[in-house]
């Protein structure tokens, strides 16, 4: 008996009691043609495998949620014509019990329920399975929220398909060059062949959590296992793929011990980009698969980007709008009003030549909520509101993109919409769990809210995930003000300090930093605190400072405020 996460597809016939009480030789006469000229041909193309049929049902495995998604997809449209003979399907990508040829668990029981929940000739699949696919999930899929299933204890988000169906919302892939990855099956170094499972299923999930991140094209596990056990050149491989990064790893296990080493290599020069050795206990597989996961993903998704920002700084002239992107990211990151503008100005240009990109937007509103930060705009109110327009821009144009979410959620909490900032920072995490933006803008959301403890773990979370991030210093006065209102004076001090010391002149930070000096009684170091801060951004004042940061309850508010007015901040 053994586990394994795997995509399952349930199927049946709609109404097959009554048609064959009707007419029992036609019905299974119709059942076997429909079996043998649609339904085992598609399970077979796509590489699935039927674990059972169940008179007018079947339950297939696949190890690939694209493939199950492309048969269920398939099955429907061919079966479209014939009114006399309707399917329901239902995918969950989910942890299932082998038991001989048999599969259990509730990952079955799950690809069960939404078989159920299908209308006739439709197919429904959990979020998971569409959290897998990211953009590549038919467009035909809406999202119906979260469902109660029968024997079911949680809810689960529910994704319907219907062959007559308009598409939902606009998943055409962005319109910009993307850098694409590939991870190569990881090598079984172990004495034991039947080890490969677990070697196979560490690349099966850092594909998985790879393509989550819009920023990436991730190849499929399908194209890049044909490489498996084979001598492989990696600019080679790069080329037949059409990418610029490839993964590649190596898996040993000996008795209760398991080390995996991975690294990051530059398919065009050959350089390796990081690359690192996990030893581990194994007491429960499963748990040591997923640690190791996140710990490689958490690694390699930072380090692509960061080779990413390097290569278009390093490329003056013909950027492709991938490109200015990430030059307008980098100039973001530097916190200097000329910079800012520059970064604005480079998404103009993307906006204007193309204003379906998604990514363009969303940096724009990062420019408007920065340059009001750090008062390079007065008009504080308007800044806001035009960060909140081009943020929602972002999400009409990619509904699927986590950072556009993330920083929509942003502009909502600087607008005093709170409930939909935290919606649209929900859904950003759902869409992609390794968000560090997500993160990073829930701590300035639990930060603002009185919400300490669960504004330290986001922030926590959020620099694990991308300890160089540029947006780092938000993040950081998110947990800072959290601290602060709880009147935990030394932590935002010292957080304040730390964050001043990697971003000298950060708002955020200098304004906590004269706060907390003033309401620790250290009143002449708060003094010239602040005349650094009104030096590094003349005019500002405690009303402006109260339009510009939304501490959410007023009582906390007041105790901000207090902190600025002790300091010396102008009324």
């Amino acid at each position: 008996m053994t586990r394994r996460l795997t995509a399952i597809l349930a199927a049946d016939v709609v109404g097959f009691s009554a048609m064959m009480g009707r007419d029992e030789a036609g019905t299974l006469a119709r059942l076997i043609d429909m079996r043998k000229t649609v339904f085992d041909p598609e399970v077979a193309r796509t590489g699935g495998r039927i674990v059972k049929l169940m008179g007018d049902g079947a339950l297939v495995e696949f190890a690939s949620v694209a493939n199950a998604v492309s048969c269920a997809i398939a099955v429907q449209e061919r079966l479209a014509a014939d009114p006399t003979l309707k399917l329901r399907i239902g995918i969950n990508l989910g942890d299932v019990i082998q038991q001989g040829s048999d599969l259990y668990g509730d990952g079955v029981n799950i690809a069960a329920r939404l078989e159920a929940l299908a209308e006739p000739g439709g197919i429904c699949v959990s979020g998971p399975v569409a959290d897998s696919l990211g953009s590549r999930l038919d467009p035909r899929f809406a999202d119906t929220g979260l469902q109660p299933l029968k024997n079911i204890e949680k809810p689960v988000r529910v994704l319907r398909w219907l062959a007559n169906m308009e598409p939902a919302i606009a998943l055409a892939e962005p319109g910009f060059d993307r850098p694409g990855i590939a991870v190569l099956a990881f090598d079984n170094m172990s004495a034991d062949p039947e080890q490969e499972y677990f070697s196979d299923g560490i690349a099966e999930d850092i594909i998985t959590a790879l393509s989550h991140f819009r920023e990436f094209k991730v190849i499929a596990r399908n194209t890049t296992f044909t490489y498996k056990g084979k001598a492989v050149r990696v600019d080679q491989v790069c080329r037949d793929l059409g990418v610029r990064y490839l993964l590649e790893g190596s898996v040993r296990k000996a008795g209760n011990k398991a080390r995996v080493t991975a690294q990051l290599i530059d398919g065009e020069t050959g350089a390796h980009l990081w690359a690192n050795r996990y030893d581990r206990s194994i007491d429960d597989i499963f748990a040591v698969q997923d640690e190791i996961t996140q710990a490689i993903v958490e690694a390699v998704a930072p380090e692509t980007m960061n080779a990413e920002f390097k290569r278009a700084r390093n490329r003056p002239e013909s950027l492709s709008s991938w490109d200015k992107v990430l030059r307008a990211r980098w100039y973001l990151g530097k916190f200097s009003q000329p910079d800012n503008e520059e970064a604005r100005a480079l998404l103009s240009q993307i906006v204007a030549s193309d204003p379906n990109m998604s990514e363009a937007h969303a940096g724009i509103a990062l420019c408007d909520l920065m340059a009001m930060l750090h008062v390079w705009r007065s008009d504080t109110g308007a800044a806001i509101q035009s960060a909140k327009s081009a943020a929602r821009k972002a999400v009409e144009q990619d509904d699927n993109s986590a950072n556009a979410h993330a920083i929509l959620g942003m502009a909502c909490i600087f607008a005093r919409d709170f409930e939909e900032g935290e919606t649209h920072l929900m859904r950003a995490i759902r869409l992609n769990p390794n968000l560090a933006v997500g993160y990073g803008n829930c701590a300035a959301l639990y930060g603002v809210s009185g919400q300490y403890p669960e504004a330290k773990a986001a922030y926590e979370r959020a620099a694990a995930l991308s300890p160089r991030d540029p947006l780092k210093p938000f993040w950081r006065g998110g947990f800072g003000i959290g601290a602060y209102v709880a009147a935990d004076f030394e932590t935002c001090l010292n957080n304040a300090r730390a964050g001043l010391r990697e971003t000298p002149g950060y708002a955020s930070l200098m304004r906590q930093e004269a706060a907390a000096l003033a309401m620790l009684g250290r009143l002449d170091e708060a003094r010239s605190s602040v005349g650094r801060l009104v030096e590094k951004m003349p005019g500002l004042t405690v009303t402006r400072v109260r339009a510009m940061v939304p501490v959410r309850h007023e009582a906390d508010w007041e105790l901000w405020l207090e902190g600025l007015r002790r300091a010396g901040l102008p009324e």
